[in-house]
């Protein structure tokens, strides 16, 4: 077929929603371990009359733990006073299971190590069922947790959809925080049952703009129709170690111990008229405009794919075929896209590593602007708790600067330029983010010219500072640019 005339039909495709037959074949491996309970795609069976979509979900049947979905923690965290460092030496697929697994040992000044996923930066939601099939640990000290907050970074409000004391493994606690920090309000229960470290159960809850309901292993246990949050939230599981509630891990508390998670599945509530768009991106992702949970029917939606770094875009598949970046759909029924992306032949450099690197400010001695270039993932730059604040790299010599890649810690910026400069005085901004959510941000395509690269913070997410574990600037080199110093 030409070229051109399959281009022009992919785009009708999209825009009419002309149909090409597109076929999965899904393999099922069933583990003599457990059986995993039945699983429709679409639809789950919640307690509630309603109908829901299965809009995003990890059944964790890969090799390794999916990227694209979840973030995994690799810091010692400053909270509740445990005594953990979450390291990703500790999370890892088995069986078919995410295994979050808590070690005796010693690592960057904590006394035991564990694992915390989350999919901060990766898929946030409004509303919705979701559901985690998981076995937890137990033994005093031990602290397992399915939980919730807002993409937004603030805090609260937090929703607990479990959380388990090891020393008292029959007895689960669901919880809704909400208010102003410092100050803030909580309303929960807590509900005694089996020993859940002994197998897996469904922990659930359904948050509707007016209630949320928990459930475990399909019944009710608790129900809360106030202070209801209403903004877009993340999931977060881990297992602590130590901290003011479980206390510290005593000498009958056996290690290492493992938090088992068969699936997570997050539905949407079926609305007569509204249609889902389920999206999928391995190696880059899809900006989607406008950003809804449900749409109306034949609304227009914009769909641009952004490579990550070192990888070009080839082509959307599933609902909508085309070999173009940005296409535009038409909402006429529930509709699954992916874009796939293709390792780039002539990929851009790393330009900034071990470069000279400063900052307006640093928050203690140990955390200098020097850490975020030296490629260590376990060093970072922290500034003083105030905007604005910045650091720039000195890449040497005039490069094309292509992308820059920004790995945050904790405390991030919800607003912040990138800004070039020939001698670093006058600067040029070539990236501004209103929005941001902090994990990790790639910004490609920045079609820039340089020696010099700065983040300019202008808000930040948190009380804190502005974090990075890496400032990461990726371009070309100029030829002509060796013998031009500015």
């Amino acid at each position: 077929m030409d070229k051109s005339f399959h281009k022009r039909l992919c785009e009708l495709a999209c825009q009419q929603s002309i149909i090409f037959p597109v076929v999965f074949f899904v393999a099922v491996e069933l583990s003599s371990v457990y059986c995993r309970p039945a699983f429709s795609e679409t639809w789950s069976s919640a307690a509630d009359s309603g109908k829901w979509r299965l809009i995003w979900h990890d059944e964790f049947d890969g090799e390794t733990v999916d990227v694209s979905k979840w973030r995994i923690e690799d810091a010692a965290l400053i909270k509740n006073n445990e005594l953990q460092y979450y390291t990703p030496e500790d999370v890892y697929i088995e069986n078919g299971m995410l295994v979050l697994r808590s070690q005796k040992r010693f690592m960057r000044g904590r006394g035991y190590t564990s694992g915390l996923v989350e999919t901060s930066g990766k898929v946030a939601f409004k509303y919705g069922r979701v559901e985690v099939r998981a076995k937890l640990p137990k033994g005093k000290g031990l602290w397992p947790a399915h939980w919730m907050l807002p993409q937004s970074g603030k805090w609260p409000p937090e929703i607990d959809i479990t959380e388990l004391i090891g020393h008292s493994p029959n007895t689960v606690h669901m919880t809704l925080h909400w208010g102003q920090r410092p100050e803030h309000k909580l309303r929960g229960t807590s509900f005694s049952g089996p020993d859940f470290s002994g197998d897996f159960h469904v922990f659930a809850i359904e948050w509707q703009p007016d209630y949320i309901r928990w459930f475990i292993d399909g019944e009710e246990r608790f129900f809360i129709d106030e202070n209801i949050p209403q903004e877009p939230f993340y999931i977060i599981l881990n297992t602590a170690v130590g901290g003011n509630w479980p206390g510290a891990p005593n000498s009958a508390t056996k290690f290492p111990q493992f938090h088992q998670i068969d699936y997570v599945r997050v539905y949407a509530k079926e609305i007569p008229g509204k249609f889902f768009l389920t999206s999928a991106a391995k190696n880059g992702s899809i900006e989607i405009s406008p950003q809804q949970q449900q749409y109306d029917f034949n609304s227009k939606v914009t769909l641009k794919a952004k490579p990550a770094i070192g990888y070009i875009f080839s082509c959307f598949s599933g609902d909508c075929s085309a070999e173009y970046d940005t296409v535009e759909i038409v909402m006429d029924k529930h509709k699954t896209i992916s874009a796939d992306f293709i390792a780039d032949p002539d990929p851009p450099e790393l330009l900034s590593a071990g470069k000279p690197v400063k900052a307006s400010s640093q928050e203690a001695e140990d955390l200098g602007a020097e850490n975020a270039v030296d490629r260590d993932k376990n060093t970072r730059w922290s500034s003083a708790f105030s905007d604005p604040q910045w650091i720039q790299v000195d890449l040497g010599q005039k490069y094309l600067i292509d992308s820059v890649r920004l790995n945050w810690e904790a405390a991030y910026a919800r607003g912040f330029e990138i800004q070039v400069s020939d001698d670093g005085k006058k600067w040029n901004t070539v990236y501004g983010e209103q929005q941001g959510k902090g994990s990790t941000q790639e910004i490609t395509q920045l079609n820039a010219a340089g020696r010099y690269v700065a983040i300019y913070g202008i808000e930040r997410a948190t009380e804190f500072g502005y974090s990075l574990w890496e400032f990461e600037v990726f371009g070309r080199f100029i030829e002509t640019a060796s013998a031009q110093e500015p």
